[in-house]
């Protein structure tokens, strides 16, 4: 209530960054307060998957030139076949310089357990040249004194990062309020009804508007959790929609229970 005794009327200012062809109209805010109405939604999301897998650890890194490789080791793979190349790594080689002195032959052996070995080997050692080039020494730590839009700009240029590695070298290691948009939370958003079926992964601006409808505290988190729903309940094929922990709001959950095909 206002001081004077009228009731507060709500904010009708646009919003008028989102797209007419991504996002569900019921998840296209037209105004502030429809915003503020779509993040408290997300938060609720957030909050019953952390209930259900308690935001685990993923294995990022707090070095953002770490992290960078990481993220490369982990594309087209499993966060456990991951983890054991990420490991053999850093233990035949324990600095940078040591595997851009190593033979190409050597690096794709220790990569090869995670599959697409030569191209994770070429573009690691491409990244770690143009980091080299650019910064003068195998460092990102530059980095940290950035806005996160120059930030995410220079780590999109190097080889091998793309708009998901980008932000999450910004979300894990430089701690910045961003979403990064893997192939679990992609496929998620879609079966959830947040975004068009035909919305596409690698438009800048499907990355930008889901993460302008999760608050930012609410980022880490949601991201973490939606990692590890994708890879134990909504899997790519067959999800185990019987056992969702959001599957009461959830469109495709809907759908898939009441054909029997949970």
């Amino acid at each position: 209530m206002l001081a004077s005794g009228k009731q507060e009327q709500p904010s009708r200012r646009k919003v008028s960054h989102f797209g007419l062809e991504l996002l569900r109209p019921v998840w296209r805010p037209k105004t502030s307060d429809q915003l503020q109405v779509i993040r408290r939604r997300m938060e609720r999301l957030s909050i019953a998957l952390e209930r259900e897998y308690g935001t685990p650890d993923l294995g990022n890194l707090a070095d953002p030139l770490d992290e960078a490789v990481y993220i490369i080791t982990t594309y087209q793979t499993d966060l456990e076949r991951a983890a054991k190349v990420w490991a053999n790594l850093k233990a035949r080689f324990p600095s940078w310089e040591q595997v851009l002195d190593a033979s190409v032959a050597d690096l794709q052996r220790l990569l090869k357990p995670g599959g697409f070995h030569r191209i994770r080997a070429k573009l690691i050692r491409r990244l770690l040249w143009a980091v080299r080039s650019r910064w003068g020494e195998l460092s990102l730590n530059a980095l940290g004194n950035m806005t996160s839009k120059a930030a995410e700009a220079e780590l999109r240029a190097l080889p091998g990062l793309d708009i998901k590695g980008a932000r999450c070298v910004l979300m894990y290691s430089l701690r910045r309020a961003v979403l990064p948009i893997d192939s679990n939370a992609f496929r998620f958003m879609q079966r959830y009804g947040v975004i068009a079926s035909n919305a596409r992964y690698r438009r800048l601006a499907t990355h930008d508007e889901i993460q302008e409808l999760v608050a930012p505290s609410q980022r880490y988190c949601l991201h973490v959790n939606l990692v590890a729903h994708g890879q134990s309940t909504c899997m790519p094929r067959n999800p185990k929609c019987c056992s969702c922990p959001v599957q009461r709001t959830c469109a495709k959950a809907h759908q898939r229970l009441k054909t029997g095909k949970g």
